[in-house]
């Protein structure tokens, strides 16, 4: 038994059912907030367990909607604090979930739902029309989903397309996707059923899997069988679809993290001039490697910038939402290390000039190398690459210790020399590798980490791609690394790894071109990167070039 994937499964299901990411900025309870609970019936005759907050105070009011799986109760505290600033606050349980009628199948119903529940909010007498989203993680989805017909939105460490979600170039996200799903479908969460949600990552197929820790779940398979972005996906993709100011909160090392920075530029189309996008340190659990990065006069209050948006656009008030230590600009980005905010209208920055890194024999450098060269070693699904930290859910993700990784035989390593100066990366990280495999599919996956003086290695972003093969010959395969903001201090070094495995977080390849769902026969890869000469393999790095 992995213990530490142990704790990560059972502070996930504290997780869950207390929402710790969309915490409410600070406030003092209200005793004379007005509270009842309602049944919202749907066309299909479902009923929804709906709790309502009116302000103690004359009506009507705007109207902040919170639709949830995670217990409408855990929403208490922040819907108090809405009321007292006279904004009424509905709450209510999603489809399927703890006090509301039907079956629970993740993102299929929420557009749906949430649109007939609107509906019916708007011809409630104490409601002026005006309503706004609130929450994070699938509370945020459930704006994404009615979003077109919200007058205000503020989404936090959260996606609108559920395939980028479970998806990333073809990688299945089977940590948090498969563990989610596992738990949110079970009857009973206990020790026991959290031992084999974590044995059930390395069962083959994957088909099966679901089926070892209870029974089968439908939308699991469904998760797995649709690889691609299909028409099954279509239905559940929301993105760019609003006009009403957003505000959105995500985190550099947070799961949502590429998919919302997508989300965020697919509204440029839609030119709302208050659309703003902030950037912190934060992940989608616990650190691995503990950093407070300044503290919160650093990182400041995301709780209380998005509780100050919601009352400035529902209340039509003059409310400041953006004080320090955050920067009143489009896309307010936290350079950690620096652990201060840059500002920037466009992504990426215009200061962000992308400088290639190549690769040599273990080395890294600006300078590209005339000689050719290459390096191999052999990726074993058996003994798949592990992830520690990064952008996965739980305990321990986010900035971690990568040296239980160094000895291992299945990567290659590419370190800079010593540097005399600071190197600050803000914006999207790329790599392009020429590389050969054996396998006619494969994985690639390219880490980005920061070496400190005392030996410790820290992560600073991951990214991976499936890839295949139409020959022995050299090919070349660009592999976006997500984005970061982050400044590696002088007499550090920069380190970037190539592995064919990040497991967990993303699901093993068998190197076979075999559907996951059905896939069982592993194959060992002999996998070829090249550099130098016509096959530069290099990694982009987004480099700050500031005046300051």
């Amino acid at each position: 038994m992995n213990s530490k994937l142990f704790r990560i499964l059972v502070f996930f299901i504290a997780l869950i059912f207390i929402t710790v990411n969309i915490k409410a900025g600070d406030h003092e309870k209200d005793n004379n907030v007005k509270k009842q609970e309602v049944s919202v019936k749907m066309a299909d005759g479902i009923s929804l367990s709906t709790d309502v907050y009116l302000p103690n105070t004359n009506p009507p009011f705007p109207v902040v909607l919170v639709r949830t799986p995670y217990d409408k109760n855990g929403v208490k505290d922040a819907a108090e604090k809405f009321a007292k600033n006279g904004i009424a606050v509905v709450v209510q349980d999603c489809r399927g979930t703890f006090k509301s009628g039907g079956e629970f199948y993740p993102f299929i119903n929420e557009r749906t739902d949430g649109l007939e529940t609107l509906r019916w909010l708007r011809k409630q007498n104490w409601c002026n029309e005006k309503v706004g989203g609130w929450g994070g993680s699938y509370l945020g989805y459930t704006q994404w989903a009615i979003s077109d017909s919200l007058d205000v939105l503020t989404p936090n460490q959260t996606g609108a397309s559920s395939y980028e979600i479970s998806y990333d170039q073809e990688l299945f996200a089977l940590q948090t996707t498969f563990s989610w799903g596992l738990i949110m479908s079970a009857k009973e969460v206990n020790e026991a059923f959290t031992k084999k949600v974590v044995m059930a990552f390395n069962i083959l197929p994957l088909a099966s899997a679901d089926d070892s820790v209870s029974y089968d779940v439908q939308f699991i398979n469904d998760w797995i069988k649709h690889e691609s972005y299909d028409e099954y996906w279509k239905e559940m993709d929301f993105k760019g679809i609003t006009k009403a100011p957003v505000l959105s909160v995500a985190g550099w090392y947070d799961i949502f993290l590429k998919q919302q920075i997508n989300d965020f530029q697919a509204l440029e189309k839609k030119g709302n001039p208050d659309n703003r996008l902030v950037i912190g340190p934060w992940c989608h659990g616990t650190q691995g490697f503990e950093n407070k990065y300044g503290g919160n006069n650093s990182t400041g209050n995301q709780g209380k910038i998005i509780d100050n948006f919601l009352i400035k656009y529902l209340s039509n008030t003059s409310q400041k939402v953006m004080g320090k230590p955050f920067i009143n600009k489009k896309y307010n980005l936290f350079i950690m290390e620096r652990n201060e905010y840059f500002g920037s209208d466009t992504w990426p920055p215009k200061e962000s000039v992308p400088t290639p890194y190549y690769f040599d024999n273990k080395s890294l450098s600006i300078e590209k190398i005339s000689g050719k060269g290459e390096l191999k070693y052999i990726y074993n699904p058996a003994d798949p690459y592990p992830s520690l930290g990064g952008t996965a859910l739980g305990l321990g993700v986010g900035p971690a210790l990568q040296n239980k990784n160094i000895y291992r035989k299945d990567q290659l390593v590419f370190e800079t020399k010593t540097l005399p100066n600071p190197l600050t990366i803000l914006g999207n990280l790329n790599a392009v590798l020429y590389v050969s495999s054996n396998a006619e599919c494969t994985d690639f996956i390219v880490c980005v980490q920061d070496v400190f003086p005392d030996g410790n290695i820290i992560n600073i972003q991951e990214g991976g791609a499936r890839v295949s093969f139409s020959g022995s010959q050299p090919e070349k395969k660009e592999i976006s690394v997500w984005a970061t903001g982050y400044e590696i201090k002088e007499g550090h070094k920069l380190r970037v790894v190539v592995t064919s495995s990040w497991f967990p977080r993303y699901n093993r390849s068998l190197n076979s071109c075999e559907p996951a769902f059905t896939a069982t026969e592993m194959k060992p890869a002999n996998q070829i990167i090249y550099f130098g000469g016509d096959t530069p393999s290099h990694i982009i790095l987004p480099v700050l070039n500031e005046k300051r």
